[in-house]
């Protein structure tokens, strides 16, 4: 019986040493990833003579393809079963089409393997992929960090890597894509400081919400022109920049759930093709800025979960676009009774409850309202201090709420995946906007996509990331 279980503590001891050491590899492996400066022209490729391409590009794609799959640790639907052979234009998600520059060949365009609960991580050697216009692989569990080399990718417009594992500061890899139109790396465990450059970059989209990311909202954020902002659900912290007003292409906002504070910008009102703007959940103060009745295509304010004290004038509530207007938990002390009317006409929904709107029901009580109410704020000098000289407390997300107007409803959810390929053509999308589909391309996703998780059913069940607040 000694002896039994002598042999068991040995046994216990070899599976404990085995485990160790494949963890230990399998870190080096990550280690040595994010370390490699390696360029596509760096590698050496190793393809079994005896298998024929189309083209060299080709024969680099299954090159390059056939690494990625190695370094694939879980594929529970089997999404790359079929990336066998030379024939790479038929495996799953991996899509070609005629390349820009010659029309007489045929090469590598577009990956989709979005919803495929796929683990691993991303490989160098996707570079070589020189064509590739699309990336998109939300809603995995890919881990690691971006490499390096992606920043050879030329003619990449979509790169799309939300609802994964990603982690790090953030990755200005992608800062080196010259043709990139659309950004979207939310929900991953990215953290730090959003570098100013990204704001300098002729992109259409940037979606970084449910990351980790704490730092000021750098102050050239007005040099971007993207049509879509989303960095909801971080850690930003001080003031929004003044030179926030200077986006005319800006049409969707969410700043929700931040520990932004200071006064609302009256520059927001240069903004006039703003559709949606919503800074819930943060700590702004003062009063709402004058001549937001200037935004004459607002559908939905959001301003609801802050300190903002003051009246809500008519000239708000009779914006002739505007179908969502919400309020709740500040320190308002009137409405204009315009918005009440256009409220019972079913012409607006407003939400107000929690202020200090005298004969109104849910409201403050007069303790609190009357600490608040009266109190003067001083907006040149009020909440920008740079957040390394004080002290903030982030406030805990609260439920996702029940309904949400359909203007923003998705943001929230990623693109629907990719069925055929793309046509033969791999320009960079227009400047106006984010580019819209033709009938074999992705969907771009509004801000109603964006900042709720995907919806992908019991295939993948990641931790539940923060959601927006308050709605």
């Amino acid at each position: 019986m000694q002896t039994l279980g002598f042999f068991f503590f040995i046994g216990l001891l070899f599976i404990s040493y085995i485990s160790s050491s494949s963890l230990a590899s399998t870190s080096r492996r990550l280690t040595t990833l994010k370390q490699t400066d390696l360029q596509p022209e760096d590698f050496k490729l190793h393809v079994d003579p005896n298998l024929k391409f189309e083209n060299p590009r080709l024969m680099k794609a299954y090159y390059a393809l056939q690494e990625w799959k190695k370094a694939i640790y879980s594929d529970p639907q089997n999404m790359t079963g079929n990336w066998v052979g030379p024939n790479v234009c038929s495996y799953e998600g991996v899509f070609c089409a005629l390349a820009k520059d010659d029309p007489n060949i045929l090469t590598v365009g577009l990956i989709d393997l979005n919803y495929g609960d796929i683990a691993g991580h991303l490989v160098p050697h996707l570079a070589l992929l020189s064509d590739l216009g699309v990336l998109h692989i939300n809603s995995n569990r890919f881990c690691g960090i971006i490499p390096k080399t992606f920043s050879k990718l030329n003619r990449l417009f979509e790169f799309d890597v939300s609802n994964n594992r990603f982690v790090g500061p953030f990755p200005k890899v992608v800062l080196g894509m010259p043709h990139l139109r659309f950004l979207d790396i939310r929900y991953n465990e990215f953290e730090g400081a959003l570098p100013p450059e990204l704001f300098e970059k002729r992109l259409d989209a940037i979606v970084v919400n449910n990351n980790r990311f704490h730092s000021a909202i750098p102050d050239n954020i007005g040099n971007s022109p993207v049509s879509m902002l989303v960095l909801a659900n971080n850690k930003f912290t001080g003031c929004i920049p003044k030179t926030f007003g200077n986006m005319p292409r800006l049409e969707q906002v969410s700043l929700s759930n931040n520990l932004l504070t200071g006064c609302l910008p009256e520059e927001i009102t240069n903004l006039q093709g703003l559709i949606v703007f919503d800074v819930s959940d943060n700590k702004f103060v003062g009063q709402l800025p004058k001549n937001l009745d200037k935004l004459k295509r607002v559908e939905r304010f959001d301003f609801s979960n802050n300190e903002l004290t003051g009246k809500v004038e008519k000239s708000v509530c009779s914006i002739n676009a505007l179908l969502d207007f919400r309020i709740s938990s500040n320190y308002f002390s009137e409405i204009n009774g315009e918005c009440d009317k256009l409220v019972s006409e079913k012409l607006l929904s407003m939400k107000d409850k929690d202020n200090c709107i005298p004969k109104r029901s849910d409201q403050k009580t007069d303790k609190i309202c009357s600490q608040m109410v009266n109190r003067q704020v001083d907006c040149k000098n009020v909440g920008c201090t740079p957040p390394g000289n004080r002290k903030v407390t982030p406030h805990k997300p609260k439920p996702p709420p029940q309904k949400i107007h359909p203007t923003i409803k998705a943001a929230l959810t990623p693109p629907t995946p990719v069925q055929s390929p793309l046509p033969p053509v791999f320009s960079p999308p227009p400047t106006s906007s984010v580019p819209p589909p033709t009938p074999q391309s992705p969907p771009a996703p509004t801000l109603k996509d964006i900042v709720r998780p995907p919806n992908i059913g019991s295939r993948y069940s990641p931790p539940p990331p923060p959601v927006v607040q308050g709605h």
